[in-house]
């Protein structure tokens, strides 16, 4: 038996199959005629890996401008996640690329989690929200994002993400900083991807991103954090202080960030205690959590411990405080 994992930690909103169930509405809420013959056309397109990617998440940021399209988008992701069987899951957006129709970064946010809590109503499906910065900002526009986070006082998290190579951690410390001794709960996407060259300082740049969300932006959990396996002092310590690392394997792979999903070595890390999950990244077009969990069972044929730890893990940490008082 594969893990039945009923919880997601890393997913992003405009990169969910979620966004093709309303693409059409979204674009006719905006008045703006869709670009394409048909949804199964624009899905190819956003799945052709040739495309670039700015260019792919435009096709779907551009019609997220308006308060009404966010709620939208945010009851359409809380309703597919439902009918996929999630009961948990912590849904990933970056406010700034919503305030070009005129929206404050508080009223996109506002409207999102407007939909997200209208699709918790509906389909008995708790989501956290997590509000990203993207990190190609300046750091002005971060902090402005962390004391949205501040505002709403721990219901919902804060996260990095976008363009690791060229914007380190650290870029964003003023925002993180912000954060200390708060209720917010911290993560970020960190030793996912940097400059492939020099080739021979690759796998040190990435762990040092990673030791940075750690040390120094104090995170709650690390998105993806590759090279991970390769640090045993890091991992005693991402143990020790209860830092829960939400890997991607299939989005690594797919990404060619990875030669194979072995190479994460994730039964290691949840034999050390790490607080490992699975999880889709953007599985509009990138495989979807069936296919995530298949492949990394055949890999590692999980132990049955390693599977209680991947079921369990994503409750008991949770960034949602009342889901961990009733994690599993």
């Amino acid at each position: 038996m594969k893990p039945e994992v009923k919880g997601l930690h890393h997913d992003h909103i405009d990169g969910s199959i979620a966004i093709a169930d309303v693409i059409t509405d979204l674009y006719a809420m905006a008045n703006v005629p869709f670009p394409f013959h048909s949804t199964r056309a624009w899905k190819r397109y956003f799945r052709n890996p040739h495309e670039d990617i700015l260019k792919r998440f435009a096709t779907v940021t551009s019609v997220l401008q308006s308060e009404e399209a966010l709620t939208l988008a945010g009851y359409a992701y809380g309703r597919r996640r439902a009918e996929q069987g999630f009961r948990y899951v912590e849904a990933k957006f970056a406010p700034q690329y919503h305030t070009t129709g005129g929206l404050s970064l508080h009223d996109a946010v506002r409207a999102m989690r407007e939909g997200l809590t209208w699709a918790e109503q509906v389909f008995d499906i708790r989501i956290f929200p997590q509000l990203c910065i993207g990190r190609e900002a300046d750091p002005k526009v971060g902090v402005e994002i962390a004391r949205i986070a501040l505002y709403y006082d721990g219901a919902v998290g804060l996260d990095l993400a976008c363009d690791e190579g060229r914007h380190p951690p650290e870029k964003h410390l003023p925002a993180y900083a912000l954060t200390f001794g708060s209720n917010v709960r911290r993560t970020c996407h960190a030793g996912e991807w940097v400059a492939s060259h020099p080739t021979e300082t690759y796998r040190q740049r990435l762990l040092e991103n990673v030791r940075t969300a750690v040390r120094i932006l104090k995170c709650d959990g690390i998105g993806h954090a590759i090279p991970l396996c390769n640090d045993p002092e890091l991992i005693r310590e991402i143990v020790d202080k209860g830092i829960r690392v939400e890997g991607c394997p299939l989005s690594n792979l797919s990404c060619g960030a990875i030669q194979s999903v072995a190479d994460l070595r994730i039964d290691g890390l949840l034999d050390a205690g790490v607080l490992y999950t699975l999880n889709a990244d953007d599985d509009l077009f990138l495989p979807r959590m069936p296919r995530v969990i298949a492949v990394c069972d055949a890999a590692y044929d999980f132990t049955e411990t390693q599977k209680k730890a991947l079921e369990e893990n994503v409750f008991h940490a949770a960034f949602a405080a009342d889901v961990r008082t009733t994690a599993i």
